[in-house]
């Protein structure tokens, strides 16, 4: 299936629909994300969408991939790393991984170590989740290349009315994952505190694939705890404090199956059972000062202290038997691979409207301060239960090491972002951010043990200067054109800029890069839209360039050992167009439509990373009485990019593997049982496609043995019950 053939039919479609319609009353949605201060949605200089609290609430959404599956342009991709399987990132028309900023009430998003991926927030959590579509450095700074997500997590005065209290508690049922979780949720609203609780339990298993797939992935048996409190105290009229206390606690059990079996280098062994025991901790804290005051300098503003935590351990044990030239030797190997960060901060948001002559200025501007601490120590150690000699030489590295020194980073930022309205038709926005970098590595006997020689350490003092500027101009009530020019950078990380480390078993060597520069990218977007009483839609092509992307590459070899390091490589050209639709079609029945094409280059050839066309329709039913309501959704997903180069190795060439079009339904229901109890049924793949998301397989070979790994689960149900009292 091409989508692209039922692009014209599709815009046929949307505007039969935005003209066929009745007036209701709607409610303006309000945007943060795009300027750091609320701005309605048919007003912001660019693309963002979001997703409301009751639209979680209606998906049933209970992790990352649900929460973004019916944002157009947006993915999540999925990952398998010695048989753990995780969502490993956020892609934006394009572009992810940790070129996407990923923030939560303001404050940048932990780290995670391979085998978490980024669902490291609990989305039971959120009132609100925004996406910034673009290069953002100039308004969040480094990582911004592709965009920004941020979560915003419920306030006590969401919840709670004036002086009264509010509680509920819900469970759910997720067939896919046999994932039961019951949550406990209490808010109140005083005069002078509002306070709220909520607390989250989940118990997992693993995913379970389409009946297709040939494989399963290895078992799992994983908890969470997920605690919120928040407090807010008002000093006084014109000054608030509050204080938020944000723990997430995981752990899990693999049965790791699909890492036993012989192995012939460098020695023949056979792995006859692994085990897995993963477990972490997230823990938030933030203080934040809330005040207005009219005066030369602002008219509002918060300064927010914050301190973020993240342990997370990831242990295997193998359970082997070496064969050599007597009777086969039984090992026991244990590996202890850890992964910890601190952040430490303060930001400061001053908000001031300047009433000029002719002009009006609304203007944004503040400071914030970072300061982060990375360790990643790697124990590992292999025991003779003949003998009780330990071996710590084990695929030809020696333990405990860090492949990463420890590493401090420090960043400093400026930023200042002016909407100015011309006139009662025609606003520009300009904005600017100046970023001060610095990486300072650590290294300790653990880190030069498999330190190559001659390496010289890299330490980071950089700054960068982003900038975005815009316009929106209303032709008439409802109609705006808007355009933007938006800039984007990613300083080197603590991995790319100092992983270093020899292997004498495979004979390779990874060296530390001088030189290492950021990452730069800069949009141009220019749309149309519209608005009515009750719909509304935007038409926006935006062409996105990257230049001095990091990536490793072999420099050579020394001695017969072959040598990489990280450098800037690629330069990449995105290009699309995107589409967006809300409309009520009567005071029960509301559609919805959106369409995405993008395409790419990278250094000239295709870009595998490009999600596939897709286009989204949806239909929503509420019965008179807004007890029951119904929603669809059409998934229309084109192949994937034609012209993909072999994927060649050792033994050869191989097909890159390519994938057809397809169409996914997924089907949404609640009913309000009595004032107080609702129950919700979700089905997802309702037509029990067997698919792969091409965002969790591209770059693979046609013939990879574990393809049926990525498979998207078949039809499946989720259950849940909500009591509110």
């Amino acid at each position: 299936m091409n989508i692209k053939s039922i692009f014209k039919p599709s815009l046929i479609i949307f505007f039969l629909i935005s003209n066929f319609i009745y007036a209701d009353d709607t409610v303006e949605e309000i945007v943060v994300i795009s300027s750091k201060y609320p701005v309605p949605l048919d007003e912001v200089v660019g693309s963002v969408s979001s997703i409301s609290l009751e639209d979680m609430e209606t998906r049933m959404v209970s992790d990352l991939s649900d929460m973004l599956d019916k944002t157009i342009g947006v993915s999540v991709s999925r990952s398998n790393t010695s048989g753990r399987s995780y969502n490993e990132g956020i892609t934006i028309r394009g572009l992810g991984g940790k070129r996407v900023n990923i923030l939560i009430d303001g404050v940048r998003v932990a780290d995670a170590y391979t085998g978490y991926g980024r669902d490291v927030v609990e989305v039971d959590l959120l009132k609100r989740v925004e996406i910034l579509k673009g290069p953002s450095s100039a308004l969040y700074g480094s990582d911004g290349l592709a965009g920004a997500v941020s979560y915003i997590t419920k306030d006590p005065s969401d919840l709670a009315e004036y002086g009264e209290n509010y509680f509920s508690i819900n469970t759910s049922f997720d067939e896919d994952t046999e994932q039961s979780k019951v949550g406990f949720l209490a808010a109140r609203t005083g005069e002078k505190i509002e306070s709220l609780l909520q607390v989250t339990v989940r118990e997992r298993s693993e995913l379970e694939l389409h009946d297709d797939s040939s494989m399963a992935l290895d078992p799992f048996d994983g908890e969470q705890l997920s605690v919120l409190a928040k407090f807010k105290f008002n000093l006084s009229e014109s000054v608030d404090l509050s204080i938020t206390l944000d723990s997430q606690e995981f752990e899990g059990d693999y049965v790791l199956g699909s890492q036993t079996g012989m192995s012939y280098f460098p020695a023949v062994v056979n792995t006859s059972a692994v085990l897995g025991m993963d477990d972490g901790n997230r823990d938030r804290g933030t203080v934040a000062l809330e005040f207005s005051n009219e005066n030369r300098f602002f008219d509002n503003g918060s300064i927010k202290f914050f301190t973020q935590e993240t342990d997370q351990r990831q242990i295997t044990t193998y359970s082997k038997q070496s064969f050599g030239m007597g009777p086969p030797t039984p090992l026991a190997e244990y590996k202890d691979y850890q992964f910890n960060q601190s952040i430490d901060g303060v930001t400061m948001d001053l908000f001031k409207t300047i009433n000029g002559a002719d002009i009006v200025h609304n203007l944004v501007y503040g400071m914030e301060i970072e300061n982060v601490d990375v360790e990643r120590p790697r124990i590992r150690y292999e025991t003779n239960l003949m003998t009780g000699m330990q071996n710590t030489f084990l695929g030809g590295e020696f333990y405990p090491n860090k492949t990463i020194p420890d590493t401090e980073i420090e960043r400093q930022s400026f930023f200042f972002n002016n909407r100015m309205e011309l006139n009662e038709k025609t606003s520009i926005v300009f904005g600017a951010r100046y970023d001060s970098y610095e990486l300072n590595p650590q290294p300790d006997a653990l880190y030069a043990i498999n330190e190559p020689a001659n390496n010289n350490l890299l330490y980071i003092d950089d700054n960068e200067l982003s900038a975005k500027l815009g316009f929106i101009h209303e032709f008439e009530d409802g109609l705006s054109l808007f355009g933007q020019y938006a800039e984007g950078f990613r300083a080197p990380d603590f991995q790319s800029a100092n992983l270093s480390f020899t292997n004498l078993a495979y004979y390779y060597s990874v060296k530390v890069s001088p030189g290492l520069e950021p990452e730069e990218s800069k949009g141009f977007e220019l749309g149309l839209r519209g608005a009515t009483d009750n719909s509304s839609w935007s038409i926006a092509v935006y062409d996105n360039s990257y230049d001095k992307f990091i990536d490793s590459y072999m420099t050579g070899m020394v001695m017969g050992m072959m040598v990489f390091e990280y450098g800037n490589l690629d330069e990449v050209d995105i290009t699309g167009l995107e589409v967006d639709l809300k409309t009520d079609i009567s005071d029960n029945l509301q559609a919805s439509f959106a369409f995405n094409v993008t395409s790419g280059d990278q250094n000239g050839e295709e870009l595998i990373s490009i999600d596939p066309d897709e286009a989204l329709l949806g239909l929503s039913w509420s019965s008179p009485n807004r007890n029951l309501r119904i929603s669809g959704y059409a998934n229309i997903v084109g192949g994937s990019p034609d012209h993909l180069a072999p994927s060649c190795g050792r033994s050869g060439c191989v097909p890159a593997l390519k994938l057809s079009g397809l169409t996914t339904y997924d089907v949404y229901a609640s009913y309000r049982i009595n004032p107080n109890l609702i129950a919700r049924l979700a089905i997802r793949n309702l037509s029990d496609e067997s698919y792969w998301n091409w965002s969790s397989v591209k770059g693979k070979s046609s013939n990879d043995p574990d393809l049926d790994l990525f498979m998207e689960p078949g039809r499946n149900i989720s259950m849940g019950l909500k009591y509110e009292f």
